[in-house]
């Protein structure tokens, strides 16, 4: 299905710009040439309407069940379908059936979710099928789900499925004592096939959240003779049944998407549109009555430096920017007011507070800054009274962003408005009179603090590199510690690399982002839940007392007393301080004015299934 090129040098985008944009910045001056992905070809692909964008960040593969970054997790959600889906317009979100024929209800207590998929749905034509069609089956649902827990798979998402369905957790207890390998073929007590359509899962216990993770782009059916047939390489071998293929993989330089031809399409849901909102009435103008998907082809660039990916759309290569590097917004948008050129040129600007939260996380397991002792918890209190938030928020993020005083992020169910604690204000004499309480003093006159017994106290603060804001962020670290007498170093490391190595404990502290998989307070809570080490709990947090909470709130629906449970949780969070709460991003996304129908899904990454592009418009454009 698809053509997959390794080990070639990536396009450097920073050249490829042109010599009218060079006024634009002033003393910024750069040789105009041609790039890859220049102005479209018309005479070769008249008619066929083609997306261009940047990703901020270095894709790991497509694999679903392999993956947690976002942009792989973003282009899989094109190539893959989930059973359920968010309604696109629906603000608050809102579940609907995807492959499956409704949207269950949990049945026997919440204990129980049955899903019947729709017949007839095709995955993508693929060599693994032997020339046939291959229909999509509830069976492929079954052997995502054990994927999702076979240990030899190791999927970061594998927390999603443990302690819930009857049975699973007994049995990869067993294989990981005797060593055997995943029985795929094994009959699990709370996995039932009704028949060839129909899926059914018993959980342990009441858990009303589980409905949500059928709805997550990465919880989808797999083909089994798919990643049989490419078991050393799945990342580069995805195979749904989504609307659109991927035709070409250069890793870390280029993803092509080309529509599926086996997919069914889909229309846009008008019901539960907003009539005030001009993003939802320019999508009812642009798709309404008409069978999506109308891109035809996809063309990602991953670009890591802020600056050439910002300059590849002000030369018109890309036709959208998302989360616009917060060094240039000012120059677009400012005020509430879009720049004179950006008027002139029709651009529109799309701001949103995503549904995530960002924090600055420490190492639990760290001899210096981990541990749950007194003096353990004073100096990473200490940190967090001696970093300033409203000074990262108005240099860092130039304002684009709010303070964090939770666990929680705004518009998720769970969230609590009136949270607030002065044990994660900026605070300096707090901070200084804590660490001389307990001990952390210059105890060799060099002008640093020390470990009370006596050890240099040193600690390493990993930021992704090639982003100006989280070096920025970084630099703001190291200059708070030192007000306080802590001596910090900064480390550039690669996203790709910066992940493995907080996955593995390979870190003191670190920054960190987490954007909301489903909208309930639990997905940001799983990531201190103990038995979430070397999955997504990265800061290696272990306390009891939370993992009970966690388990308790688990199956209790919505309501006061799993809200209290909630609270009950973010105090211990705020009491062992594993985190310093930083803040909520705000992102401008900026879209030339040949697209139509965007609109940004606070749970969804991408859009490219509810676009259109007005190619006379286009054409115009780029002649000019």
């Amino acid at each position: 299905m698809s053509r997959v090129v390794t080990g070639m040098s990536r396009v450097p985008l920073a050249l490829c710009l042109t010599l009218r944009w060079a006024a634009f910045f002033g003393a910024i001056v750069l040789i105009a040439c041609v790039s890859t992905f220049a102005s479209p070809v018309f005479a070769a692909d008249a008619g066929k309407k083609t997306i261009k964008i940047a990703f901020r960040a270095i894709e790991t593969g497509f694999d679903p069940q392999k993956i947690e970054d976002r942009y792989s997790i973003a282009v899989c959600e094109n190539l893959f379908e989930s059973l359920l889906t968010y309604d696109w317009l629906a603000r608050p979100v809102k579940l609907m059936p995807q492959v499956v024929e409704k949207v269950p209800e949990g049945e026997e207590g919440g204990t129980r979710f049955t899903f019947r998929i729709k017949p007839g749905i095709l995955f993508a034509d693929d060599a693994a099928f032997g020339g046939k069609k291959r229909e999509l089956v509830a069976r492929d649902m079954e052997y995502a789900i054990k994927r999702f827990r076979d240990p030899a798979v190791r999927s970061p998402y594998s927390w999603l499925f443990e302690d819930k369905i009857l049975g699973l957790d007994e049995y990869v207890e067993s294989i990981k004592i005797s060593g055997a390998k995943f029985d795929y073929d094994k009959k699990i007590e709370g996995i039932t096939l009704i028949d060839k359509y129909t899926i059914s899962f018993k959980l342990r216990s009441p858990d009303y959240n589980f409905i949500y993770f059928f709805a997550i782009p990465n919880v989808v059916p797999v083909a089994r003779e798919v990643i049989e047939k490419y078991r050393d390489d799945t990342m580069a071998h995805p195979v749904g049944t989504g609307p659109y293929v991927l035709k070409e993989w250069v890793r870390a330089s280029k993803i092509v998407l080309e529509r599926n031809p086996n997919y069914r399409g889909h229309t846009l849901n008008t019901e539960f549109a907003d009539a005030n909102d001009p993003w939802d009435r320019d999508a009812i103008k642009s798709l309404a009555g008409k069978t999506l998907p109308l891109i035809d082809r996809v063309e990602i660039t991953p670009i890591e430096q802020d600056q050439p990916r910002f300059l590849a759309f002000m030369d018109n290569q890309h036709d959208y920017l998302e989360e616009t590097p917060l060094s240039f917004v000012s120059q677009l948008f400012s005020n509430g007011q879009l720049s004179p050129a950006m008027v002139k040129r029709n651009v529109r600007v799309f701001q949103e507070t995503q549904p995530e939260i960002v924090w600055d996380g420490f190492n639990l397991d760290d001899p210096i800054v981990g541990g749950y002792k007194p003096e353990n918890v004073a100096l990473r209190r200490a940190i967090i009274h001696a970093h300033d938030v409203q000074a990262e928020i108005s240099i860092v993020r130039s304002g684009q962003a709010v303070q964090m005083h939770g666990p929680i992020s705004p518009g998720v169910v769970g969230y609590d408005p009136t949270f607030r604690t002065a044990e994660q204000q900026y605070n300096l004499p707090a901070a200084k009179a804590l660490l001389d309480l307990y001990g952390y003093l210059d105890k060799n006159g060099d002008g640093w603090r020390d470990m009370p017994d006596g050890r240099p106290l040193t600690i390493e603060y990993k930021y992704r590199a090639n982003e100006s804001d989280a070096r920025q962020s970084a630099a703001l670290w190291v200059k708070n510690m030192a007000a306080i007498g802590i001596k910090m170093t900064a480390k550039e490391v690669l996203f790709a690399d910066l992940l493995k190595d907080r996955k593995v404990g390979k870190f003191q502290m670190s920054g960190f982002a987490w954007i909301a998989d489903y909208p309930d307070a639990q997905n940001f809570l799983q990531l201190l839940y103990g038995p979430n080490t070397d999955i997504s709990n990265d800061s290696r947090f272990k306390l009891a007392a939370y993992d009970q909470l966690y388990s308790a709130a688990l199956k209790l629906p919505d309501g006061e007393e799993r809200n209290r449970l909630y609270r009950e949780m973010s105090r211990l969070i705020v009491a062992y301080a594993p985190w310093r709460f930083t803040l909520h991003r705000t992102f401008s996304h900026f879209i030339n004015p040949w697209v139509k129908g965007y609109k940004k899904h606070p749970i969804y990454y991408t859009a490219f299934k509810y676009l259109d592009v007005d190619l006379a418009m286009q054409r115009k454009v780029m002649q000019h």
